[in-house]
This record gives structure tokens, sequence and C-alpha cells, in this order.
């Protein structure tokens, strides 16, 4: 049975965890780093943003995360889905011949069948200072090392991260706003229509315009045109 497919994507070389840092370079955002505890409503508007150190007081406010594990205190609680877990298995070795007679494809997604193996994709992440290729393995159960062995050979290095990544999808749930109340925005609410770091920039230019038309004063349906004028101080925690 064929329980692959192939697949050609584009990338960022070396990884997309550069975009944030990059981003906050180019607007000039200035990091705080520290946990934020709660987000709530001042009498005289705007939101004042609690953190184990300071509380500091804000026009408007993008939450920028998922917040089924950020243990932030809102106003009001958000409904929010059930997510799932996913392993997310590196591996630093060789990837065996898996199909007899085929050439392994870059990237291996499978399908949800009585036929479908242990893991739902791999996928290729670069290459290790020893020469070896370094890849990625998702699953919904952590991997043994039969499985393991059954998928590589020379296997030098072996990381596990452990996570609930993306929402438990239902076609037939309501897709949330992402605004929670005048001025407080949640980006991450377009991960209930799918999960992916091109999501989360469609997600980013709806926040950044509802955010704009707030902030000054407008009303009704915005497009990015003069998104950029005036000046707005940016703090990201």
């Amino acid at each position: 049975k064929q329980w692959y497919q192939r697949r050609v994507r584009g990338r960022v070389k070396d990884g997309n965890f550069q975009l944030p840092p990059h981003l906050l370079n180019h607007v000039g955002a200035t990091v705080l780093a520290e946990k934020v505890s709660s987000v709530t409503r001042e009498e005289a508007g705007g939101y004042k943003v609690t953190t184990p150190t300071s509380s500091l007081s804000y026009d408007a406010v993008v939450l920028a995360t998922p917040l089924h594990d950020a243990d932030i205190t809102l106003d009001s609680p958000v409904p929010l889905p059930a997510f799932q877990r996913t392993i997310a298995t590196f591996v630093e070795g060789k990837l065996r011949e898996l199909v007899k007679g085929e050439e392994n494809p870059s990237d291996i997604l499978t399908t949800v069948s009585p036929h479908a193996p242990f893991f739902s994709s791999i996928g290729t992440k670069g290459t290790a200072e020893s020469g070896a290729s370094i890849y990625k393995v998702f699953s919904s159960s952590p991997l043994t090392s039969a499985q393991l062995e059954s998928l590589f050979s020379d296997m030098k290095d072996v990381r596990v991260v452990d996570w609930h990544a993306y929402p438990d999808y239902n076609v037939s749930a309501p897709l949330p706003s992402f605004q929670l109340a005048p001025g407080l925005y949640h980006l991450n609410a377009i991960e209930q229509a799918a999960s992916a770091i091109e999501m989360s920039c469609i997600g980013g230019k709806n926040v950044a315009n509802l955010a704009w038309a707030f902030l000054s004063g407008r009303e009704g349906p915005v497009s990015g045109e003069g998104l950029c004028e005036g000046t707005v101080q940016k703090e990201e925690l």
C-alpha cells in the first residue's frame, strides 16, 4: 500500500525560527523578556499587562501565543478547543529505504487509514556538523527504539519534543474572532482554521489591521493601506 505522498514546498533557509527575531528587529520593537501573568481592562481605557516584576499600561494588546497553555489571566474566559498531542523526534542519521525499490522523497506524509504506519510524517531539517542528515518525525505517541531502528540506520543523536501542537479540528466548530474585546486581540485564533507559520502570518496581518483601525478610531472593514502611517510605540513581551 502507498501510504505516503511526495510534496515540494518552500523553506526558510536554516529554519522558520528565524522569522520572529528578524521581524522584531525590522519593526524596532522593544523586547521585555518576561512572562505575562494577566491582561486586564483599566477603568480609564486601555489594558494593564502584569508580569512577575511589573505592571505596564497599553492602549491595545495583541496576544500572540496559544492560550491553552499560556497561563494568562484575562477579564473573561476565552473558549478554547482541545489540542492534539504531537511528538516531534529529531534524528541525526540515515533514513532507510521505506518503500522497496523507490527513492525516499524529501518529505513523507501519511494518511489516516488501517494501513498507515506508526508515524505521521518525516521531513528533512538540515545537515549536522558530522555531515549526517537531520530528520524530523511526527507521531502521536513516543517512538520506541525498535521503531526508530526500523526507520534509520547510523543514528548519532535523537532528541524528542513532546507538545500539544495543533487544535483537535472539528469542521462544524465555528471559527473564533481575532478580537476578544475592543483593543484586545488574539492572533492565534486562526489556528482553529489551520495551524502553520504561514497561517500565523495571515493572522498577524488581520490583527495588525484591526489594531490599527482601533487605535486610529476607524470603524468597519480595513485593508493594509496606510498601515504604517504615523508612529506607534511597540513592545513585545
